[in-house]
């Protein structure tokens, strides 16, 4: 069977449960990963032959994928703004708009007439590590620290650190409950659990039986109980004028608003993302 071949099953056999673009995107993130190819190589490739490693490998990860599993949990690893990350089902697979609020915070440091060598920042919720690192990786003068409740997760991000050469200093402790002496941040940066359970009905398979669920939803009758634990930490723990940056739930935007509003926040700006969904917030602090 030759590559072009495969790409065509793959594509027919997914296609009912993630829509035909979705189904021909995953089949060449496959096609990469199994034969170790690019995209210009495997347009000159693509009528070879496979290897019956590669086919029991390709329909390995077919039923899988079948199954719901992501794509990017099959392969151990995912593409974030330019960097390789590792992940696992302890840690939730970075998204785009992600990316976006690392974007901003990167422009927003480097605009910065004053510099950033020796700023302090702190990522709530780090999950995969991919927040901070990045920053890190382009901002290597910045002092960054993450947290998050989950040890899996820290074990995770740790690699990933290692992984992309960075210095970041990891602690567990939660949030809602925090319990580690905590100095002072110039930055505080985080993308929260936010998803409620009637929006839970709404959510791919992938996503809902695969994820972790504990990086995800919150109670129906307390959807920003994160964003107000964050918003009382970061007013204890970030220096006067310090920013916070935020990802946020798209049907929420203006409740968040209000909420940081409320907790003595100035100059808060609500960003949308490239699909014009409110995605993100920043705020001063005082």
């Amino acid at each position: 069977m030759t590559i072009a071949s495969i790409e065509k099953v793959f594509v027919e056999d997914l296609t009912g449960l993630y829509g035909p673009e979705e189904a021909g995107s995953i089949a060449w993130l496959v096609i990469g990963f199994v034969c170790k190819i690019n995209r210009s190589q495997y347009l000159n490739n693509k009528h070879g032959d496979l290897s019956g490693k590669e086919l029991a490998i390709f329909y390995n990860m077919l039923s899988d994928l079948k199954k719901g599993v992501p794509v990017q949990y099959l392969m151990g690893e995912t593409d974030f703004y330019g960097s390789v990350f590792k992940v696992n089902s302890s840690v939730l697979i970075p998204r785009p708009e992600t990316e976006e609020l690392v974007d901003w915070v990167l422009k927003d440091m480097k605009a910065d007439k004053s510099g950033h060598e020796g700023l302090k920042m702190l990522d709530i919720g780090t999950g995969s590590g991919c927040i901070p690192i990045t920053i890190k990786k382009y901002l290597p003068g910045v002092e960054v620290s993450a947290v998050d409740v989950s040890s899996d997760a820290l074990a995770v991000a740790q690699e990933n650190a290692l992984l992309n050469s960075t210095e970041v200093r990891f602690i567990q402790d939660d949030i809602l409950n925090p319990i580690v002496k905590w100095g002072k941040f110039s930055i505080i940066t985080s993308n929260p659990p936010y998803v409620t359970l009637a929006e839970k009905e709404q959510m791919h398979v992938n996503v809902l039986d695969h994820e972790p669920h504990l990086a995800l939803f919150v109670p129906e009758n307390d959807p920003l109980i994160f964003y107000k634990a964050i918003a009382k930490f970061a007013d204890s723990h970030l220096e006067a004028g310090g920013q916070l940056y935020l990802e946020i739930n798209e049907n929420l935007g203006q409740e968040t608003v209000s909420l940081l509003k409320d907790s003595g926040f100035k100059d808060i700006e609500l960003r949308q993302d490239l699909r014009d969904r409110d995605r993100m917030i920043k705020a001063r602090l005082g």
